[in-house]
């Protein structure tokens, strides 16, 4: 039987009873956002655990991708000062905006991330910035958006970044099924018209483009890794024995999280590209 130390106690029990608030919160609102809630109450939990070790309660808390601000009230529950940004689709519906103004969460409405301009005034700011289930979903050349995260990040500050591990057996085999009976490679047809846009996965890394990813940025970010399994243990059947055997492989493990840290204050090295009208001559 697994004993938990002080320490790990005092953790778990502020877990527990921020997870109780944020779950009174939403049954109390009856804003339609109860099942999304259910569906991804573990993820938060782990992501509010590990931001725990890398960054003390008390510290600032930029919440990209916000959406329902489940994440972003956890996370204020534990006692950090967090400021939240989604697109208006979300940050601006009446229920979370009400659910902001509860629980003294700023929430600001983006809607053009890829610019780079966005949180003037906040440089330099954010102990940890928390970006998770994002990166899967961008659609643009994301060396602006980076830019101004580097930005907003102190020097010495946290990056907490979760994402679909591209390794994991399930996306391999399909991808590589659908290249021998020569559909295709990437996401199917299927999803692309039956989805809304920004729930589509347009590329799932590995841990190695994720190192190679943050090298490109800065010299300044240091990249640690881990794997992790998303499927539940109390899952049954013969998917979900083999699933727990191959997740016995870390590389192979459903989802990655990473914790960049800005090390130190070199610069940001990646330069946008440009169109052959917008490039200066030579």
């Amino acid at each position: 039987m697994l004993t938990l130390g002080a320490e790990e106690l005092v953790v778990a029990t502020h877990l527990a009873q921020a997870v109780a608030a944020l779950a009174r919160t939403v049954e109390g609102q009856h804003g339609g956002d109860d099942n999304y809630l259910q569906g991804q109450i573990t993820r938060y939990m782990r992501a509010a655990a590990r931001i725990a070790e890398v960054c003390p309660a008390g510290g600032k808390v930029l919440d990209i991708g916000s959406h329902y601000l489940h994440q972003s009230v956890l996370l204020r529950e534990l006692g950090y000062e967090v400021v939240g940004m989604d697109i208006g689709l979300f940050a601006e519906a009446g229920f979370v905006v009400e659910r902001a103004r509860r629980h003294d969460i700023q929430n600001f409405a983006v809607n053009a991330i890829e610019s780079g301009e966005f949180l003037p005034g906040l440089e330099g700011q954010f102990d940890l910035i928390v970006f998770t289930e994002i990166l899967e979903h961008i659609t643009f050349n994301p060396v602006r958006f980076w830019a101004r995260v580097y930005e907003l990040l102190k020097p010495g500050g946290v990056i907490y970044l979760s994402t679909p591990n591209a390794l994991r057996p399930a996306a391999f085999v399909r991808q590589l099924l659908d290249l021998l009976r020569l559909r295709g490679i990437g996401i199917g047809l299927d999803e692309i018209m039956g989805s809304v846009t920004y729930g589509h996965h347009w590329k799932e890394y590995s841990a190695w483009e994720i190192r190679r990813y943050f090298a490109l940025l800065s010299p300044d970010f240091d990249v640690g890794i881990r794997w992790y399994s998303s499927e539940s243990p109390d899952a049954r059947g013969v998917k979900a024995l083999l699933k727990r055997a191959i997740a016995k492989v870390p590389m192979f493990r459903s989802d990655i999280e990473a914790v960049i840290v800005r090390r130190g204050s070199l610069g940001f090295s990646a330069r946008p590209p440009q169109l052959p009208m917008h490039a200066t001559p030579a």
